[in-house]
């Protein structure tokens, strides 16, 4: 076998180097084997573990919720538990008749007030230290009076029909 006497040509190439700073930057950048296997091997670990670590999240959240849930079924329990205490005492129980079914004790009257109303309080002016006198006509008012019970026209309720 004849071997080829193959030449390779060696030419020198000039790299492209920018005038701008992304030029400089980019022309800069040297990568090499190993750094395309770390971030390689980085760029995996971060896709393996991500789905894991929002499992974990979750169930933190899950487990976080469910022991809030049973600290407030506790806290009802134990306001269960009093309430089942009082009503154990026969003092409680009687008052609570007395409230809802409005039981008495023998010998006892109950009066029970019905639409009661509180009374509001009134914004009341202050009254003035000097002293105010009405201009009033007392005998025009008595006379207009007179006058319109006399000639006004009787309602149908005030006539009464003959028989």
């Amino acid at each position: 076998m004849a071997k080829k006497n193959v030449r390779v040509r060696k030419v020198p190439v000039a790299l492209v180097t920018g005038t701008t700073k992304a030029g400089v930057w980019l022309g800069s950048i040297r990568v090499s084997g190993f750094t395309i296997l770390v971030m390689s091997l980085t760029l995996l670990g971060v896709g393996i573990l991500a789905p894991q670590l929002k499992i974990l999240i979750e169930q933190r959240q899950v487990v976080a919720d469910l022991q809030a849930e049973a600290a407030q079924k506790q806290a009802d329990l134990t306001e269960l538990e009093k309430q089942r205490a009082r009503w154990d005492d026969p003092a409680y129980v009687r008052a609570q008749a007395r409230d809802r079914l409005y039981y008495v004790m023998p010998g006892e009257i109950s009066y029970l007030v019905i639409n009661d109303t509180q009374v509001e309080d009134l914004k009341r002016e202050k009254a003035t230290a000097e002293l105010q006198n009405t201009q009033t006509d007392w005998v025009t008012g008595l006379l207009k009076s007179f006058l319109i019970a006399g000639l006004g026209t009787p309602t149908p309720a005030q006539v009464q029909p003959v028989q």
